[in-house]
C-alpha cells in the first residue's frame, strides 16, 4: 500500500481530534538548510517536505519541520529555478535529524510546483488554463513604485502602459481590451480579497500604489476563460491574483532594503529655438516682431528638473509554536522630473499564519495599510511651456514675465509653478482572515471561510490664488476646490474544497464549490469655492469666497452574490479536466438582468507521458489545452438602470413671483441594460525540452465580447436626455503568445550560468457591429484632441479595430504625402499662389474618397491601429559565481500615435491667432500649414520602438559574521529606446487595445519619460 493511501486511510479513521492525536504515533523533527549549490547562497522559499510534512525556508534558507513520523523517509527540497533535490533522512522519535540541500540552477521545472488559481492552488503541471505566476526572482528592478510595472515585459499577452509620471496611472492589458466605455482593467485580486474596478480609490494617481511592490511574493495572470470563469461577471479583462509575502518557518530573521535614485529627462518635444522663433516671426508675422524680447529661454527645458527618490523597507520575520508571522515596514519619496510631481509612500504590512488542532485547522490573517502623498503639477504647465515664446525672459524685474493681458498669451509656465498648488492624500488599508479546516468525517474535504475588507480614504485639493495671471483676468480671481471621496468594499466567501484519488481508477479529483457575498459603497464629498478676497490664508481662504458651491456628488451602492463551483479531474496523470461555473447576482442591473451564469471547461492532455513517448528523451513535457468559456463585465457605473435625481443648475430654475426655486433632474437610462459577456477560445501547447533546459508555451486564443455597453445619442423625445449608456454592439479580439525560457549555460563549478527567456504576443482587434439607436449611424466619433471645440480623430466603427484614427488622406505621389510645396504655396508668405484668398483649402491637400467633387468629413475615413501589432518581451540574467547582470528588452511593432503637439503647433496661424506669437513645432517648416491641419494622416505616425527597459547589476558579498545575503546593486531604467516616432514617448500613450473616449494613442504634452540611476543595498540578519 502507497504512502499516499495510507495517509487517507488515517484521515478517514480520524473522526475526532482524540483519535487523530492518538492516531498519530512516534514523532521526530527534520531540520537542515537549503542553499544554491554554485555560490552557497541561502535560498528563501523553497518547499521542503517529508513523509507528509511540508514547509518552505526562510530568509537565511533553513527549514524546521516538527511531527514527523518516525523511520526512514525521502526528503524533498525545490524551488523555481532549480533542480529539485532528494536525500534520505532518518527520524527517530522525540530527536532531531539534520539534513542539508544544494540546489543545482536549472530552466524553470512544473513538477511539484503550484501556481495560485481562484480560490486555491494547482500544480502547475496539471493547470488545464493559460495561467503565468511572475515571483521575486523575475520582477522588474529599479525604482518600481506600483505591483504591475513589476512584469512589464514578463508575460506574453499582457501589456503594461504608463504615464511616466512617478506614481502615475498604468493601464493593464491581457489579450488586449474587450470594452468600449466599461474599464479594460484585470480583476485584481489581493490575498483573495477582490479590488473595485480600476484597482479602488487614490487622490489622482495609481490606485495600487498603496501596496509596496517589496511585500509581493508573486504575481499570477489568469488569461483565459477556463482560469477566469471562476470569477463571472469580473473576468472578462482577465484576473491578476498578488499573493503577499508571509512569515519565515526560522526566525526571527530581519531584512533591509534601501536605495537612492536620480532622474533625469529621456526625450522631450521638438520646439523652435529663440534664433528660429525670431527668423519665423520676421518671415511669416512680420507685424509681431514689436512683441518679441530680448532674452533666450527654454520654456520646457525651465519647468524640468533632476528629481531624487529614496526607498528603504524592513522586515523581521520568524515562527513560534505552530505560527510564522512577518511585519514589514517600507518608505517610498519619488520626485517627478517635472517641477511639481512628487509621489511619497509609507506602508506596513502583518502577516500571521497559525496552525492548530493537530494540523487541522489552520489560520491565515493578512493586513497592510498605507498612506500615499502626490502633489501635482498644475494643469497646463507642460502645454504653456510648449507654447510660450522663447524670446521672453522667465522673469521681469521682481515678478514673473507675464503679458500684459490675458488672453494675450499663454500663462507663465514657472509663475504657474510657483503660485498654483495641487496635492492629494490616501490611506488605504486591505486585509483578510481565513480559516481552513480539514473536516475530520471525510478525507480530502476542507472548509476554507475568509472575510475581507478594503477601506479607503482620500482628498485632492486644488489652490489658485489671486495673484495668477489666469486668476487675475476672470471674473472671480482666486479658485480652491476640495474633493474628499470614500470607498468601502467588505467581501465574505466560503468553500468546501474535496481531493481524492479514486481507488484503483487511478484517477484524481480537486473539486470546489462555494458562496461569495460582496458589498461596496462609496461617496464623492466635494467643495469650490471662487472669488477669494485675500492669497493670504491659501488653501484656508474659503470663508471669504464670494461664491461657494459644496455637495456630495455620486453616492454609490452595488452588491454582488455570487455561488461557484469547479472540478479538476486528472485520469492516469495525463487526462485533465476541468469544469467551473458561476453564477452572479448584481445589483447594477434591473430584475430582469441581475442574474447571469458563467460556465467554462477545458481538458489537458499530457502526451510526454504517454508510453509511445517514453523512448524521446529530449522531450520532458508536452502538454495540449483546450478551453472554452464565458465570462462577464460590470465594471460601470452604478444606477443605469434606475433613474437618480440631482440639482438642476441655474438655466433650469423656476420662477415663483420674485423668487427662483431649484429643480431636481432625473438621469437618463435604460431599464434593460446588462452586462458585457465575452465568450473566450483557447488552445494551448506546454512544452519541455532537453531536460526542461528549454520550455514555454504556445497559444491561440479567439475572444467575442457581446452587448458592449457605450454613451450613445438617442432620438429627441424618446428618453430624458440626448444621450443614453445601453448596450450596442459587439467586438472580437484574437491572437497568438509564444514563450521561451532557457538555460544556456549551467556553468557547475565554473560558476557562470544564463538565463534567458523571451515573449511575443500579436492581437487582431476588430468591431463587429453597433446597434443603431434612435436612428443614429453605426459610427462614435470618440479620441478627443486639443484643438478646435469639440474636435475628435478616432472613431468606433464596424470592420476596423476599435480607436481607429479617423482622418483626411493626404494626396501622395510616388508613396510621398504631397504638401505646400507641390500644391503652389508660396514659402515666403505662407499662402497658395493664384488663390484670392490666400488660404489653404482641403481641396488642395486630401484626396476625395467619396468621389463627390467636395472634401469634407464624409471623406475622413479610419486610417491605423493604436494597438500594436506585436509586443516582444526579452529578459536576461547573467551570473558568474557572486557576480550577476539582468537586462529586460520591450518591443511594439505596428502601433500608431497620433502626435497632437504637432498638429496643434505645427502652423503657422499660431503666430498670430492670440494676441502674441507662440512656439510652433519643426513641422510647420517642414508642411508650410498655414493653419492647422488637425485631421491630416501626416499627424498619425508609426510609433514602433524597442527599449532596455532596465539593465542591472548587482554583487553577493561572502558570508559576513551576523548579516546573510548581502547584495549591492546599480539598475539603469529606460536605457535606451529606439523608435521613428518624433514625439515624446511612443510608450506613454500606446494602448493595450481599447481605450476610453478620451482616446488612447493620442499625445498631447504627455509627461515626458525619465531616465533612472538606482543604487542600492539589501542584507538579512
Amino acid at each position: 500500500m502507497t504512502l499516499g493511501r495510507r495517509f487517507i486511510l488515517a484521515l478517514v479513521a480520524s473522526l475526532s481530534w482524540a483519535a487523530a492525536l492518538s492516531a498519530q504515533g512516534p514523532t521526530g523533527t527534520v531540520s537542515g538548510r537549503v542553499v544554491a549549490a554554485a555560490d552557497q547562497r541561502p535560498l528563501a522559499g523553497a518547499a521542503v517536505s517529508v513523509a507528509e510534512r511540508r514547509t518552505v525556508t526562510g530568509a537565511d534558507g533553513r527549514f524546521t519541520l516538527t511531527g514527523v513520523p518516525a523511520g526512514t523517509h525521502t526528503a524533498r527540497a525545490s524551488i523555481i529555478g532549480f533542480a529539485e533535490a532528494t536525500q534520505s533522512v532518518t527520524v527517530v522519535a522525540g530527536q532531531t535529524a539534520t539534513v542539508d540541500f544544494a540546489l543545482a540552477s536549472r530552466a524553470l521545472e512544473l513538477e511539484g510546483l503550484t501556481v495560485a488559481i481562484g480560490y486555491g492552488e494547482q500544480e502547475a503541471r496539471d493547470v488545464t488554463g493559460a495561467v503565468e505566476t511572475v515571483t521575486p526572482e523575475e520582477f522588474n528592478t529599479g525604482r518600481v513604485v506600483s505591483p504591475e510595472q513589476l512584469i512589464q515585459g514578463k508575460v506574453a499577452g499582457v501589456q503594461v502602459v504608463d504615464t511616466g509620471e512617478p506614481g502615475g496611472g498604468i493601464n493593464l492589458r491581457i489579450r488586449g481590451g474587450t470594452s468600449v466605455t466599461s474599464s479594460n482593467e484585470p480583476l485584481y485580486v489581493v490575498d483573495g480579497v477582490p479590488l473595485p474596478v480600476g484597482g479602488g480609490l487614490s487622490a489622482g494617481r495609481n490606485p495600487l500604489n498603496f501596496l509596496s511592490p517589496q511585500d509581493i511574493e508573486s504575481l499570477t495572470v489568469l488569461k483565459d476563460a477556463s482560469s477566469t470563469a471562476i470569477y463571472g461577471s469580473r473576468g472578462a479583462n482577465g484576473v491578476v491574483i498578488i499573493q503577499t509575502k508571509s512569515g519565515a518557518r526560522q526566525g526571527p530573521a530581519v531584512t533591509y532594503s534601501g536605495s537612492v535614485s536620480t532622474s533625469t529627462v529621456a526625450r522631450r518635444p521638438d520646439l523652435l529655438s529663440a534664433e528660429e522663433f525670431r527668423a519665423v516671426v520676421a518671415q511669416r508675422a512680420p507685424d509681431k516682431v514689436a512683441l518679441l524680447g530680448n532674452a533666450s529661454t527654454d520654456w520646457y527645458d525651465a519647468v524640468l528638473r533632476t528629481a531624487a527618490g529614496q526607498e528603504h523597507n524592513a522586515s523581521v520575520s520568524g515562527t513560534g509554536d505552530n505560527m510564522n508571522y512577518r511585519l514589514s515596514l517600507g518608505y517610498l519619496g519619488q520626485e517627478g522630473i517635472v517641477q511639481g510631481s512628487q509621489t511619497e509612500r509609507i506602508s506596513a504590512a502583518l502577516s500571521y499564519n497559525h496552525v492548530l488542532f493537530n494540523d487541522r485547522l489552520s489560520v491565515r490573517a493578512n493586513v497592510r495599510g498605507a498612506r500615499t502623498d502626490d502633489t501635482f503639477t498644475p494643469l497646463g504647465v507642460l502645454g504653456d511651456a510648449a507654447r510660450f515664446a522663447p524670446t521672453q525672459p522667465i522673469q521681469a524685474g521682481d515678478s514673473y514675465f507675464e503679458w500684459s493681458s490675458y488672453p494675450l498669451g499663454p500663462n507663465n509656465p514657472l509663475a504657474a509653478l510657483a503660485l498654483a498648488q495641487e496635492d492629494g492624500r490616501t490611506y488605504r488599508s486591505i486585509g483578510s482572515l481565513e480559516a481552513q479546516y480539514q473536516l475530520p468525517f471525510l478525507a480530502g474535504l476542507s472548509n476554507t471561510t475568509r472575510v475581507g475588507y478594503d477601506v479607503a480614504s482620500s482628498e485632492r485639493r486644488t489652490f489658485n490664488p489671486t495673484s495668477q495671471q489666469s486668476q487675475r483676468e476672470s471674473g472671480q480671481p482666486g479658485y480652491f476646490s476640495r474633493s474628499t471621496p470614500t470607498e468601502t468594499n467588505g467581501v465574505f466567501d466560503t468553500f468546501l474544497n474535496y481531493t481524492s484519488r479514486l481507488g484503483s481508477t487511478d484517477s484524481d479529483i480537486d473539486a470546489t464549490a462555494g458562496y461569495s457575498y460582496e458589498a461596496f459603497t462609496g461617496e464623492s464629498p466635494f467643495i469650490e469655492a471662487r472669488g477669494l478676497t485675500t492669497d493670504l490664508l491659501g488653501p484656508n481662504g474659503i470663508p471669504t469666497a464670494q461664491q461657494m458651491t459644496s455637495r456630495i456628488d455620486n453616492v454609490r451602492e452595488s452588491r454582488l452574490a455570487s455561488f461557484f463551483a469547479r472540478v479538476n479531474y486528472t485520469l492516469r496523470d495525463r487526462y485533465l479536466l476541468t469544469l467551473s461555473v458561476r453564477r452572479d447576482g448584481s445589483s447594477r442591473f434591473g430584475p430582469e438582468n441581475q442574474w447571469g451564469t458563467f460556465p467554462a471547461a477545458a481538458l489537458g492532455w499530457r502526451v510526454s507521458q504517454e508510453p509511445f513517448m517514453q523512448g524521446i528523451g529530449w522531450v520532458s513535457d508536452l502538454k495540449l489545452r483546450a478551453s472554452w468559456g464565458v465570462n462577464g463585465n460590470q465594471s460601470f457605473g452604478d444606477y443605469l438602470w434606475i433613474s437618480t435625481y440631482r440639482p438642476g443648475d441655474a438655466q433650469t430654475q423656476v420662477q415663483f413671483g420674485d423668487e427662483f426655486v431649484g429643480t431636481i433632474r432625473p438621469s437618463a437610462v435604460d431599464p434593460n441594460i446588462k452586462w458585457e459577456e465575452t465568450t473566450s477560445y483557447n488552445l494551448g501547447l506546454d512544452y519541455g525540452i532537453f531536460g526542461g533546459r528549454f520550455n514555454g508555451s504556445i497559444e491561440y486564443y479567439s475572444k467575442d465580447t457581446d452587448d458592449l455597453i457605450f454613451r450613445v445619442p438617442v432620438a429627441a423625445g424618446t428618453n430624458l436626455s440626448n444621450f443614453v449608456t445601453t448596450n450596442v454592439g459587439s467586438v472580437r479580439n484574437r491572437g497568438f503568445e509564444f514563450s521561451l525560457n532557457s538555460e544556456l549555460l549551467n556553468g557547475g563549478d565554473t560558476g557562470l550560468n544564463w538565463d534567458l527567456s523571451f515573449n511575443a504576443a500579436t492581437n487582431s482587434n476588430e468591431l463587429l457591429r453597433i446597434n443603431s439607436v434612435g436612428g443614429g449611424s453605426e459610427q462614435i466619433l470618440v479620441g478627443g484632441i486639443s484643438g478646435g471645440v469639440g474636435s475628435t480623430i478616432q472613431v468606433l466603427q464596424p470592420g476596423f479595430p476599435v480607436n481607429s484614427f479617423l482622418v483626411y488622406r493626404h494626396i501622395r505621389r510616388d508613396g510621398r504625402p504631397i504638401y505646400a510645396d507641390v500644391n503652389g504655396l508660396d514659402p515666403s508668405t505662407g499662402k497658395l499662389t493664384g488663390r484670392p484668398d490666400g488660404k489653404i483649402d482641403e481641396q488642395d491637400l486630401y484626396e476625395d474618397l467619396n468621389g463627390d467633387g467636395v472634401i469634407n468629413q464624409a471623406d475622413r475615413a479610419p486610417f491605423e491601429n493604436p494597438a500594436p501589432d506585436w509586443i516582444l518581451g526579452a529578459t536576461s540574467n547573467l551570473a558568474f559565481r557572486n557576480l550577476d547582470l539582468s537586462f529586460t528588452l520591450r518591443a511594439y511593432l505596428g502601433n500608431y500615435v497620433y502626435n497632437n503637439v504637432a498638429s496643434n503647433r505645427g502652423n503657422f496661424r499660431e503666430l498670430s491667432a492670440t494676441g502674441s506669437p507662440e512656439n510652433l513645432h519643426p513641422s510647420a517648416l517642414e508642411y508650410g500649414f498655414a493653419d492647422p491641419q488637425y485631421f491630416s494622416d501626416v499627424y498619425v505616425e508609426d510609433a514602433s520602438f524597442l527599449r532596455m527597459d532596465n539593465l542591472t547589476l548587482g554583487y553577493t558579498v561572502p558570508s559576513l559574521r551576523g548579516m546573510q545575503n548581502l547584495r549591492v546593486f546599480g539598475t539603469v531604467q529606460n536605457v535606451f529606446t529606439l523608435t521613428g516616432y518624433s514625439g515624446v514617448d511612443p510608450s506613454a500613450v500606446v494602448p493595450a487595445s481599447i481605450a476610453s473616449p478620451t482616446g488612447f494613442g493620442i499625445d498631447n504634452n504627455i509627461y515626458p519619460r525619465a531616465r533612472t540611476f538606482t543604487a542600492g543595498v539589501s542584507v538579512g540578519f
